[in-house]
């Protein structure tokens, strides 16, 4: 296990023991104190390197906050007025606590929530703010397309430049500053200061009577043995459907052996490691969607979900997430493939029910890929015109470390410990989901439309994707270029 983990581990082992003593046996929880002695002294994370002598007088230290509205999705990390007794809501207030008497600031948000699509709010707020050096924010918590519209017109600050900021320390996220470092500059990222990205990336849920009731493989085993395969899951979920009223058609009153939605479909693509556009080694973008294991992962997946005796994409239905929701919590569903979020649904749930990666694209594939969905995604900020680089720097520093000790421990707790998921299992599923991750440039940036091209493949039942992919070819080899010059031109 990494170092992270093991301290994660730590803060976590007392919430669980707290709660076995009515849920689990010490036998139960064998899987996770085993690890806890061997934990102890490799735990101890370094602190931030801040200066001990600053201090801002009660400076409004203010954080725009952007992103999508579907399904109630209006994530702010940084919102904690008061203890209520709400796990993750009271690790928030006492990080914030802990910066603000530090440093003698107040957290301070602005929300302005809406569709996280092209030049939204949040591009027109900091855009805004930039333009006429109002200092209206410290920082920005900006959906994924916004934010990359920002940064495409020099509206951003190189994170990487910002004083007192160390995106290498344990508290940021290293996968992001390798898939999204361009030119050796940052422009957005995120990391234990945020539990939004956690929420917004793909998973699989499955139901644990379902799997029973057909005597099939463990899904768990299936994944620490390295067999968790997209041709595995399809297999399993075959053999749970069924036209359970005898009517004929398959709706809302069978059983099915996927819920879907259309947005899956770019998960699955990142499952296998592939991404739309990647970061090369000379740090541009660069253009890598077709390829033989995107074709071949497109067509095997749209195979599946097109049964609509296997699958049932409530979506093509109505995007409001009500009936799936009841399906699953009614044994109607083997699996469900959504963001990690959906769990929140399930926490008076009946039947349990487990969570797993996105599955690989064959067993030789070296590890598993999460993408954060797009519509969803939101990332870390800061307005290239700040009236203190080093007080953004320092705050957003000692708020990530101080994220690190108290919300990620926070965030495992409320997600796995009876709440949601109800075994142990899932705190090793949750690991390798989160140390996957995949962060795609090419879906963030809409290269190409290819974001749109690939859901509507899935609104139009079609299974032409060379077709559409040449179709916009050309568009999106010249957005490619467009947002190289532009970033050699913004690094000058």
């Amino acid at each position: 296990m990494k170092l992270r983990l093991f301290y994660i581990i730590l803060c976590i082992a007392a919430l669980i023991t707290a709660a076995a003593g009515c849920t689990a046996s010490e036998t139960d929880r064998s899987g996770i104190t085993e690890n806890i002695t061997a934990a102890e002294e490799s735990a101890t994370l370094p602190a931030p390197d801040l200066p001990d002598d600053i201090y801002y007088d009660g400076y409004e230290f203010t954080i725009l906050i952007t992103g999508n509205i579907e399904n109630n999705w209006q994530k702010n990390d940084f919102r904690a007025d008061e203890q209520n007794g709400e796990v993750l809501n009271d690790a928030r207030y006492l990080r914030n606590q802990a910066v603000q008497e530090r440093f003698g600031v107040e957290i301070k948000t602005f929300e302005q929530f809406g569709p996280a699509k092209g030049a939204g709010s949040g591009y027109e707020l900091i855009a805004k703010s930039v333009m006429s050096s109002d200092y209206a924010y410290d920082a920005g918590v900006i959906c994924g397309y916004d934010i990359c519209n920002l940064a495409c017109i020099g509206h951003l600050y190189d994170l990487n430049s910002l004083p007192y900021l160390n995106l290498e320390s344990a508290w940021w996220d290293q996968k992001a500053n390798e898939d999204m470092t361009i030119k050796g500059r940052m422009f957005f990222t995120t990391g234990d200061i945020s539990t939004a990205d956690n929420d917004a990336t793909y998973c699989i849920l499955f139901n644990k009577k379902l799997l029973l009731d057909f005597n099939l493989t463990d899904p768990y085993t299936s994944v620490i043995d390295g067999k968790w395969t997209f041709d595995h899951m399809t297999e399993m979920g075959k053999t749970a459907a069924s036209d359970l009223n005898g009517d004929g058609k398959f709706d809302k009153n069978d059983r099915f052996g996927s819920i879907i939605w259309d947005d899956s479909i770019m998960g699955v693509v990142n499952g296998t490691l592939e991404k739309c556009a990647t970061v090369n080694n000379l740090g541009e973008i660069e253009l890598t969607l077709y390829n033989e294991k995107v074709i071949d992962t497109i067509k095997k997946y749209t195979d599946y979900i097109y049964d609509r005796q296997v699958c049932y994409n409530y979506q093509r239905v109505s995007y409001d997430i009500t009936d799936p929701v009841l399906m699953f919590s009614g044994d109607q569903s083997l699996f469900f493939m959504q963001l990690l979020d959906l769990t929140s649904y399930f926490r008076n749930m009946e039947t349990d029910f487990g969570i797993l990666p996105i599955p690989k694209y064959d067993e030789a594939q070296e590890s598993f890929g999460h993408g954060i969905g797009s519509w969803h995604s939101q990332f870390l900020c800061v307005p290239s015109v700040l009236e203190s680089p080093e007080r953004s720097g320092i705050i957003l520093e000692a708020l990530a470390a101080e994220s690190l000790d108290k919300v990620t421990p926070a965030y495992y707790e409320k997600t796995l410990i009876g709440k949601y998921f109800r075994d142990d299992e899932s705190i090793q599923m949750l690991d390798i989901i989160l140390s996957t991750r995949v962060y795609d440039l090419g879906w963030y940036y809409q290269i190409g439309k290819y974001n749109d091209e690939i859901l509507y493949l899935v609104y139009e039942t079609d299974t032409d994707f060379a077709s559409r992919y040449t179709k916009y070819e050309e568009i999106a080899l010249n957005d490619v270029k467009r947002i190289n010059e532009t970033f050699a031109e913004i690094l000058k």
